[in-house]
Parts: structure tokens; sequence; C-alpha cells
């Protein structure tokens, strides 16, 4: 099984143990994001396929976890909607 494929079925296997709901602020999750980052631990560490370092987020919590990565233009309006439905 081809690394790409290992992922995606890890992923595969959270969304149906945790469901789609990013797990900071309860909106739709679409992002798998490494707690112990692949940068830390190189692409090849197990850690990369582990459950229990991938949390799964919506486009505004993992923008926030990555502010030198992503281009977003209104950090302000993803700070107030992260956590939004979980405090409404």
């Amino acid at each position: 099984m081809g690394n790409l494929k290992r992922y995606q079925d890890v992923l595969k296997k959270i969304k149906t143990e945790r469901g789609e709901i990013c797990e900071c602020c309860g909106e739709k999750a679409v992002h798998g994001h490494h707690i112990i980052s692949v940068s830390e631990t190189s692409i090849c560490s197990e850690l990369v396929y582990e459950p229990a370092n991938i949390i799964m987020l919506c486009d505004d919590c993992h923008a926030l976890m990555h502010p030198n990565l992503r281009n977003v233009s209104d950090w302000a309006g993803a700070r107030k909607r992260r956590g939004q439905r979980l405090n409404g």
C-alpha cells in the first residue's frame, strides 16, 4: 500500500469513528491536522499514520494552526467563527 493511500485510509477511519466535525469548533471538518507535525517527525515516521496524532479541523481552524503556511485574508473573521457553533 502506498503512503498516500495509507494516510487516506487513516483519515477515513478517523472520520468514521469521530464524525466529520471539527474537533476545535464543531463545524464540518475537511482537514486532518497532525498534533506533532510531520516537519518534526519526518514523512517516514509512523506518527504520520497514528490516529491519536491527528485531529480533524475545518478550514478556519486549520488555517489558524498554520498561520505562516496559509494565505488567509481574514484572520479576525476566522478567529471569530472558530468556536461559534460550540458557544452558540
